[in-house]
């Protein structure tokens, strides 16, 4: 049970790490005026690297004969997640009027469950 709540941990520290990142991006090309679409693509693509290293050798500690099937896996989960992403973006932004410097706070949690579910029971399910 101990070491169930450590990955826990570490996968919240990981993706901790990925959404300040993210959110740096994000923020510093709405800044210049990039749409923020585009902000969020940039920022999901750069963080969604970082994140697959370090939840790779830090969180489930995957040996690298099977990087090749699991960073496959990763990206589909990372993937559908980005879509959830975009989707409750345009939602929050477009259809209800939500700023869109709250808009991806809001977004977050909406995405992290369904990322470490995923990725524990089926990228990494070694661990």
């Amino acid at each position: 049970m101990y070491q169930k709540i450590l990955q826990f941990i570490k996968f919240g520290f990981v993706g901790a790490s990925n959404t300040l990142i993210s959110f740096i991006i994000y923020y510093a090309l709405v800044y210049l005026n990039v749409n923020y679409i585009i902000a969020n693509v940039v920022g999901y693509i750069i963080s969604s690297v970082w994140g697959y290293i370090l939840n790779k050798k830090w969180v489930f500690k995957e040996s690298t004969e099977k990087t090749s099937k699991s960073v496959i896996k990763y990206y589909i989960v990372y993937g559908s997640s980005f879509f959830i992403n975009i989707l409750c973006m345009y939602i929050f932004v477009d259809a209800l009027n939500i700023s869109k410097i709250i808009a991806p706070i809001l977004t977050i949690a909406i995405t992290v469950s369904y990322n470490f579910i995923f990725n524990k029971v089926w990228a990494f399910n070694n661990a």
